[in-house]
């Protein structure tokens, strides 16, 4: 947030990078006569090309109503933090804009120092590593709730644990929240994106864990419980899913046979979607709503809902905001993070249900 969202490069353009290719000298608040410019940061292509689309297409959704009231403008990144800093660095230095939504985290810790010199409203939709007081608004709720949450179930029924998480920002920071929640039994566990994991899994076979769970993007995540499960075949270590197995489940599911997950809980935000978005958005594409479209079609929509020409009183109205979008309710906490509402799920049959 998590992917929630897949995440699968680390952090690694520090602040001074970004200042030898970021210029806010010409930035510039729309007048009432004017476009409000919205650039848009997605993986349009690359490995989370299908998450961008639906991220797309839920903007465009929401674009549609305003008409000739604003312009998007959409940047591919690939999900590559260099990439859409690139894109950030055109959108605001060549298109102009007056507001930005991104998905990348990477790409929103690269610039969070710059924009406390040159405030500029971003709405932010995966979660990135760094939360704090800014302009940047998280519009999907955070990834740590879950696993603070997650901490909350798991340590009802299990005695010790290992949360093994890819070695970045975003994975380590939920999995601090869980082993807060949980207690001093659960061991954090980093792994360094790869292929062969075997050693590693050895060693957490060896210290007889009752479970076991993993926060990673698929490239990781999916050769890690293949050989998890290969080599745990004569041990009783429990898998315990969370919400990036819930968003990427699919890849897993391509490679290790459905009963791997059978039975096996987590914590995911509340499906709160209004089903007239959802006939919307099927009658207009052809498909079900896809993971984050309605985040997105809120981020749009709450940029010109809240728009003032006065870029104090924009980002002000913005944190002030309470209401209820195509994704339910919508409500900042003081670091700009929307509340979360969360739900208990259990992977049955093929599928990860809501159970009561």
């Amino acid at each position: 947030m998590s992917k929630t969202t897949k995440i699968i490069i680390g952090i690694f353009i520090v602040a001074v990078t970004v200042l030898g290719i970021f210029n806010l000298r010409n930035y510039r608040l729309p007048q009432s006569n004017q476009l409000i410019k919205v650039g848009v940061i997605a993986p349009l292509s690359g490995e989370n090309a299908a998450i961008g689309e639906g991220i797309k297409n839920g903007i465009l959704l929401a674009s549609a109503k305003y008409k000739n009231r604003i312009l998007v403008i959409f940047e591919d990144d690939q999900f590559i933090t260099r990439i859409g800093i690139t894109a950030f660095n055109k959108l605001i230095n060549i298109d102009k804009v007056d507001a930005v939504i991104n998905i990348t985290p990477g790409v929103a810790d690269a610039i969070t120092p710059i924009l406390k010199q040159h405030p500029l409203p971003v709405i932010q939709i995966a979660e990135p590593g760094v939360n704090q007081d800014d302009t940047i608004f998280q519009i999907m709720p955070s990834g740590a709730a879950l696993y603070t949450a997650l901490g909350e179930i798991a340590k009802k029924e299990y005695a010790s644990i290992a949360f093994v998480y890819l070695n970045n920002p975003t994975f380590e920071k939920a999995a601090q929240a869980f082993k807060k929640s949980f207690g001093v039994k659960a061991e954090l566990i980093p792994i360094n994106q790869g292929t062969d994991y075997r050693s590693i899994i050895a060693k957490i076979i060896s210290k007889k864990f009752n479970a076991i769970t993993l926060a990673s993007s698929p490239s990781s995540g999916v050769p890690f419980i293949k050989q998890f499960f290969e080599l745990n075949a004569g041990s009783n270590i429990k898998l315990l899913c969370n919400g990036d197995f819930q968003v990427t489940i699919s890849d897993y599911l391509k490679a290790v046979s459905p009963s791997v997950f059978e039975g096996c809980k987590s914590t995911f935000f509340a499906s709160n979607t209004s089903d007239a978005f959802k006939i919307q958005y099927k009658e207009t594409y052809g498909t079900e709503t896809t993971f984050a479209s309605d985040y997105a079609y809120d981020a749009l929509d709450l940029l010109v809902s809240t728009h003032s020409t006065d870029l104090n009183s924009w980002i002000d109205n913005i944190k002030l905001f309470n209401g209820v979008g195509v994704s339910g309710n919508i409500m900042f906490d003081k670091d700009g993070v929307r509340l979360p509402e969360i739900e208990v799920d259990q992977f049955q049959n093929g599928k990860f249900v809501e159970i009561k």
